[in-house]
């Protein structure tokens, strides 16, 4: 038997400075912190794929606010970023086609795919837009 698959934890460093980010960072870290309490129990059809498909519909929303404020401000290097997000919803798109009827091996991989990914994203993309949106007063 395997061990239960350890929570995402929320820490300082992946504060981008502006709460509406920062909040949204940390709902999707309670999105797959969810995702991870249905595999560590029973995993339930029924109850994960509703779970995922909110989990695409916010990473939209969250992608839409970021893009929102390259543009307002000019952000530099928003052509990169969009690119990451662009390749982000390809991978998500093609790993929610893979597994059509297999919602529980969809859990699996996606939350591999996101701890990875959404970490990884905050600390070394994300962060470049900082101190952009600080000159332009946004916190």
């Amino acid at each position: 038997m395997t061990s239960a698959r350890p929570l995402l934890e929320w820490k300082e460093e992946y504060s981008v400075e502006v709460k509406a980010l920062d909040d949204q960072h940390k709902e999707m870290f309670r999105m797959i912190n969810e995702l991870v309490g249905l595999i560590n129990a029973v995993p339930d059809r029924d109850r994960i794929e509703p779970l995922l498909d909110g989990l695409i519909a916010y990473r939209q929303k969250h992608f839409a606010t970021e893009e929102g404020y390259f543009k307002q401000f000019d952000f530099e290097g928003a052509v990169e970023h969009i690119k990451e997000h662009t390749r982000f919803n390809e991978r998500l798109e093609a790993l929610r086609s893979g597994y059509t009827d297999d919602p529980i091996g969809l859990a699996f991989e996606l939350v591999d795919f996101l701890e990875d990914w959404l970490i990884d994203h905050i600390l070394n993309t994300d962060r470049k837009y900082i101190e952009c949106f600080r000159a332009h007063g946004l916190r």
